[in-house]
């Protein structure tokens, strides 16, 4: 039975979807402040953290890079909150480590929906099919933290925004991906929202910190190709 800690502050909602998870064979621990979810995060591992953004007492983003500092480094995180779809704070969320952004008001069935999905993507069948690297050009990406390691030893940290969207052109290489892709599928952006985002900015800084190891080519109109 999976184990999640729901962090949220009104306690209505809380109890509410809480309940309803229990109800479909989930363990959940409640936190209403970010103080509360400090200490639960020292003292146990949990399968699944669901996070509101705002507590009375701190921020869910800060909340959520701290917990990527800690023994629950790599839990899967879904943001659930009431910021709607506010470009800014999906980009925020999934640049401190979010696996998924779910706006309020939503349906108990669509945030079970997300879990098992996200817990599909974390948990393979089985552990000594994951890979740990992609190779590249002269180095590799590590898949188990944001950096990519060069033969020569040096390393190349990323943030995990540049991780998110590196890790998804390696893994989809000589295949030319549109910017609606990148937006929708890796950082899981509203599609009617897209014309007002770009990843122009962020594929300038990924080309210049992996220069030599592999090519980001802008195929015009069309989107971006990755080779190595």
């Amino acid at each position: 039975m999976l184990h999640l800690l729901y962090i949220e502050d009104n306690a209505t909602i809380r109890k509410r979807v809480a309940n309803t998870l229990r109800g479909n064979d989930f363990t959940v621990s409640e936190i209403a402040t970010a103080a509360e979810a400090v200490s639960a995060f020292e003292k146990k591992t949990f399968d699944l953290v669901l996070l509101d953004l705002l507590l009375p007492d701190g921020n869910g983003i800060d909340l959520l890079k701290k917990l990527r500092l800690g023994k629950n480094a790599n839990v899967p995180v879904i943001i659930i909150s009431a910021l709607g779809e506010n470009i800014d704070a999906r980009v925020s969320g999934l640049d401190a480590g979010a696996n998924d952004y779910l706006s309020k008001p939503f349906s108990v069935r669509e945030l079970i929906a997300r879990i098992r999905a996200v817990m599909r993507s974390a948990t393979p069948a089985s552990e000594s099919l994951i890979p740990s690297f992609i190779q590249l050009n002269g180095g590799k990406l590590n898949l188990q933290h944001p950096c990519i390691l060069r033969d020569d030893g040096s390393q190349i940290q990323l943030s995990m925004k540049e991780f998110c969207l590196f890790r998804y052109f390696a893994e989809h290489p000589k295949r030319i991906i549109s910017v609606e892709e990148i937006l929708t599928q890796v950082w899981k952006l509203n599609p009617a929202a897209t014309a007002t985002a770009s990843p122009v900015v962020l594929i300038s800084r990924l080309r210049k910190k992996t220069e030599g190891l592999c090519v980001i080519e802008a195929v015009r109109g069309n989107g971006y190709r990755f080779s190595f």
